[in-house]
């Protein structure tokens, strides 16, 4: 999965959120901790472990 695509698709509202499941975190990771816009993106946390990430307003 192209999780900087994603991202980036995010930012630009492109896309409305990305899920994220404890399985697919690792990966994700990976690519979020060196994203740049950071601040445009908003993590809310579910049960369970997944992870939606929605543009910050």
């Amino acid at each position: 999965m192209d999780y900087e695509q994603q991202l980036n698709d995010l930012r630009d509202g492109k896309i409305n959120q990305i899920d994220i499941t404890p399985d697919t975190f690792p990966d994700f990771q990976k690519i979020w901790r060196d994203f740049p816009s950071q601040n445009r993106i908003r993590g809310i946390a579910g049960k369970q472990g997944h992870i939606k990430y929605v543009r910050a307003n």
